[in-house]
């Protein structure tokens, strides 16, 4: 059974025979939109890894923040650790800094040097 006609057939057979079983207020929500459905595979959801370690111990990088005397410093320090998304969000959650759940790299970056060096520089700035 390799021809796509008798699979797609074989599956709408399945998927009939399950949403058979589902009771009304779910078959509402099927047909409305509300719900859907989702191919998950046979040995479940896959889990989400813990990111992947940062090169450098969180500390030693805000102390290293705390040292630079410019923005464009600490933006250069941050990019030289060579930090992927996940680690460089993970790097913004343990430090405090804020972040959207679909920030860039770029903007997680900046939100980081706002939020250590930024803040510092702009006290210094106003002392």
């Amino acid at each position: 059974m390799t021809d796509p006609a008798d699979l797609a057939h074989e599956v709408l057979l399945r998927v009939a025979a399950f949403v058979k079983t589902l009771p009304a207020d779910q078959l509402q929500d099927l047909a409305s939109g509300a719900a859907k459905l989702e191919l998950v595979p046979k040995g479940g959801r896959p889990s989400k890894a813990a990111p992947a370690a940062l090169s450098r111990p969180v500390s030693e990088i805000e102390s290293m923040l705390a040292q630079l005397e410019t923005r464009q410093a600490a933006v250069q320090y941050i990019n030289d650790l060579k930090l992927t998304v996940p680690q460089v969000k993970e790097l913004a959650k343990v430090l405090g800094v804020p972040v959207p759940a679909r920030a860039t790299k770029v903007a997680l970056t900046n939100s980081i040097v706002d939020s250590t060096v930024g803040r510092r520089l702009d006290s210094l700035a106003l002392s």
